[in-house]
């Protein structure tokens, strides 16, 4: 007799049930209802091949003799398109064939005998079912392995902190099906604070966040906004207590601590359920990955970035500007480069100050990062002075960028306590293509004889530098190239340059 059960919730299965005998078909579908599967119901082979086609399908119970097509040929085709649907064969004479022939002869999970009854069945099907889920862990964690090696070569790739931040987040994303998550930097790991029960609340918390150094930086769904403040205070004590623990919390809310050795250098916080013990495993392989990629890049950029501006220091950018170079002579192609210096520099530390002066770089290194193309290079030359690599850019496109440049200098205002310091820039440019000899064709001042052994980058460079010195001389506030004729107000040398 069958169980008889209330109507349970959706198991998250489908099932199908394929016999010739109607009413047989019409019991057990309702039987299996009962325990909250879907089902779906097949007359003969033909029809639950095209189902199964049609549909993914978890469990098969399926009639061994039936006209046209019995159960065996009904396996064999389709496990042609589908290895991982469970599949029950019944019989209702216990002699057709052996039940342990049966289960070696064909890739079959069970073998039902319907003499037995429902009761019997309903154990084959639990069993069935248990084995798919288990299949299903195993192939998800197969798939994520192969997900996170392909991810992590693009993760380890040299690239701008941010780049990699948003990069890192939106790998996780794929791995586990998300759509709200923030990613914060951890910048002075506490190494002295026991990550035990401590509360989390008030002046405690900000205490926290501003020893741990927390700097949020990428935000997707609800969290894209990216700022602290606006985190509820049940977020922020998750992504604190994470620093602090190193520990990875899963749940409706969950916390993934990114680690290299025993310091936490960085605290993602998405919303999903995640509970299957081979999700954490994949996560902490991840994370140690993103971890180290995070850390790599620091490293690099506190040799190759300005602490100031943000751009790259000179040794970094005049290393892009040769290796652009040997790409453009490959490649027939054009390279352009822009020399920037602030208009009256001087006059800005004078009236207000040194440190006025550094909001004001910082502030113009941050406007050119946001300008420039992600292949484009925003250097700092020294002092006051800036450059821009454009590779693969004709001189058209230089002067483009350049003028786009000191519109947005022009209507830049930097804060400096009730006050809005303003100021202008004057570019140089000059264009290669290939790697041959740059059109020295400014008129003046003329490039030093002891300048003709200078290398084609610092060639180049030099000679966008010569092209600025013109753009001051004639008034400043403007752009002038190599090439163009000089600016009407020209004069002579001027004891201000800068």
């Amino acid at each position: 007799m069958a169980r008889i059960r209330s109507t349970a919730a959706s198991s998250g299965h489908t099932l199908m049930v394929v016999d010739d005998d109607p009413d047989l078909r019409r019991t057990l579908s309702q039987i299996l209802r009962q325990d909250g599967h879907l089902v779906l119901e097949a007359e003969d082979g033909p029809h639950a091949v095209a189902a199964c086609r049609e549909q993914p399908v978890h469990l098969m119970l399926l009639d061994y003799v039936m006209t046209g097509m019995n159960g065996a040929e009904v396996v064999e085709q389709v496990r042609t398109f589908d290895p991982a649907v469970q599949i029950v064969l019944q019989t209702g004479y216990a002699s057709e064939q052996p039940a342990r022939q049966m289960l070696a002869e064909l890739d079959i999970q069970g073998y039902h005998d319907k003499s037995e009854g429902p009761a019997r069945l309903l154990v084959w099907v639990d069993a069935a079912l248990k084995t798919y889920r288990h299949v299903r862990a195993l192939s998800t964690s197969r798939q994520g392995l192969e997900y996170i090696l392909q991810a992590t070569p693009e993760l380890h790739r040299l690239q701008p902190l941010e780049h990699l931040l948003k990069g890192i987040v939106l790998s996780i994303q794929g791995l586990l099906g998300f759509s709200s998550a923030c990613l914060a930097t951890v910048g002075n790991p506490l190494q002295d604070v026991a990550a035990g029960d401590v509360s989390l609340t008030g002046d405690a918390l900000l205490a926290l966040r501003e020893a741990q150094q927390f700097k949020m930086r990428v935000g997707t769904g609800r969290f894209s906004n990216c700022d602290w403040d606006a985190l509820d205070l049940s977020d922020q004590q998750l992504l604190i207590k994470a620093a602090l623990s190193g520990e990875v919390s899963l749940g409706e809310h969950s916390v993934l601590p990114l680690k290299v050795g025993p310091s936490v250098v960085g605290v993602v916080l998405f919303d999903v359920p995640s509970r299957v013990p081979a999700d954490l495993h994949l996560l902490e392989i991840f994370a140690s990955q993103a971890a180290v990629a995070i850390e790599n890049v620091r490293l690099y950029s506190l040799a190759t970035v300005d602490d100031l501006t943000g751009l790259s220091v000179k040794r970094s950018w005049m290393q892009r500007v040769v290796e652009a170079l040997g790409a453009a002579s490959r490649q027939g192609t054009e390279t352009s480069v822009l020399v920037i210096d602030i208009d009256h520099f001087k006059r800005v530390n004078d009236t207000y100050g040194h440190l006025a002066g550094d909001w004001v770089l910082a502030a113009l290194g941050r406007l050119l990062l946001a300008e420039v193309r992600v292949s484009d290079v925003a250097g700092r030359y020294g002092g006051e002075e800036m450059v821009v690599l454009l590779p693969n850019t004709g001189a058209a496109g230089a002067r483009l960028l350049a003028e786009r440049l000191l519109l947005a200098v022009r209507e830049l205002h930097v804060p400096w306590y009730e006050q809005s310091l303003s100021v202008t820039v004057s570019i140089g440019a000059a264009t290669v293509r290939g790697g041959g000899e740059v059109d020295l064709s400014v008129s003046e001042p003329a490039l030093d004889p002891s300048e003709e052994a200078l290398t084609p980058a610092s060639r180049l460079v030099q000679v966008a530098d010569q092209a600025l010195y013109l753009a001051k001389h004639g008034g400043r506030d403007r752009v002038v190239a190599a090439g163009d004729a000089p600016p009407t107000g020209t004069v002579g040398p001027d004891p201000e340059r800068r």
